[in-house]
């Protein structure tokens, strides 16, 4: 039996297609699956891969959360966005093994801010 997630994001793929007057056979050409594919993700008999996901909002010129709606998956409705460089500081930061070179870090970034410390923590 189908998840109901499975279901739900089907349905609002069917939705979002017709919205946009795409037929199945055009989305599984744009995705390289058959049209089969396409209504077996759309009745929720096989799950959506995340990397299909994507390729089916970007097609379809919707948010990925969207996709999501009804599930009562409110997760991506928060998602903070960075820049590229931002991602890339997020990244190295996450990976000093100190305490004392995050507070470091931190400091830094706090005074080349102009912020004081008690308004950035």
């Amino acid at each position: 039996m189908p998840d109901p997630v499975d279901i739900i994001v089907g349905r609002n793929v069917r939705q979002f297609r017709a919205l946009r007057r795409v037929s199945q056979l055009e989305l599984g050409e744009a995705l390289g699956l058959t049209f089969q594919q396409i209504q077996k993700y759309e009745k929720g008999t096989n799950r959506v891969s995340a990397s299909k996901l994507h390729q089916i909002a970007m097609f379809l010129d919707v948010d990925i959360a969207a996709l999501f709606e009804g599930t009562g998956i409110s997760q991506f409705g928060s998602r903070i966005e960075l820049s590229p460089d931002a991602y890339a500081l997020a990244l190295t930061y996450d990976r000093l093994n100190s305490t004392a070179g995050k507070e470091a870090v931190k400091t830094i970034l706090t005074i080349m801010s102009g912020e004081t410390a008690d308004s950035a923590a």
